[in-house]
């Protein structure tokens, strides 16, 4: 090999070891951990209270406890991945109207009385990002099953009473992770139960009407909404 040829081929490996930092730093994808919209969560467990409105659907009859302010705790736990536990007690502060069903329509309403309502429900959650958050958000869905109480409270004069009844809730929720232990949740939630009605309001009064049309059950589903927002702190491990 000439000396001439040897100087080629050494300027061509010289510059050929000077392009490769270039081509390497041309082939990194997506962002650069400090720039990434994602961050880890360190939640495992959290604890949080939470406010808001409860908008109960009007029932057949127009005798159960209607919407009105809602306070409650959740407690969330990791299971594995995306999946979360939740448990949650809320309570509503609802209002609610008691009727005479042997009156005609005309007098059949006797006025509001205080009906508040606890539930306790459990059940299971998805986080979309899982352990981690997306600009700090992290969205998730969830689903379970639980009870509605009015703990105890007496028939009213018409023999009404909202008793105790099993509740079916589903809903979503978004919740804002910034650093430290603190976050932010807001919810929109649906609980489903029944309503059961005495007897008596299938009775037919002087005007031809009844509480509830004798043609329909005296057991009524329906939907009812609840809107929350909530401060939870994350209780670590270590």
């Amino acid at each position: 090999m000439s000396l001439g040829s040897a100087r080629i081929k050494a300027l061509f490996v010289a510059l050929a070891a000077s392009a490769l930092p270039v081509t390497a730093s041309a082939q990194v994808m997506g962002h650069m951990p400090d720039a990434s919209p994602y961050a880890d969560v360190d939640s495992p467990r959290d604890l949080a209270i939470f406010a808001g409105y409860y908008a109960a659907s009007k029932d057949l009859a127009g005798v159960a406890p209607g919407g009105g302010v809602a306070i409650g705790a959740r407690e969330t736990l990791h299971l594995a991945g995306p999946a979360v536990a939740v448990f949650r007690l809320s309570h509503t502060f609802s209002d609610r109207m008691v009727v005479d069903p042997l009156d005609p329509r005309s007098q059949r309403d006797l006025g509001l009385i205080s009906d508040p309502i606890t539930i306790l429900d459990a059940g299971l959650g998805f986080v979309f990002t899982g352990t981690r958050s997306f600009h700090n958000l992290q969205f998730a869905v969830n689903a379970g099953v639980g009870g509605a109480s009015d703990l105890g409270a007496p028939k009213d004069a018409g023999g009404y009473r909202f008793s105790t009844v099993p509740v079916l809730t589903y809903g979503a929720g978004i919740r804002w992770v910034p650093p430290g232990r603190l976050s932010l949740r807001i919810n929109a939630d649906n609980y489903m139960y029944e309503h059961s009605y005495p007897k008596l309001y299938h009775t037919i009064t002087g005007d031809g009407t009844s509480v509830v049309p004798t043609t329909h059950s005296l057991v009524d589903w329906r939907n009812n909404g609840m809107y929350t927002f909530g401060v939870s702190y994350a209780i670590h491990s270590h």
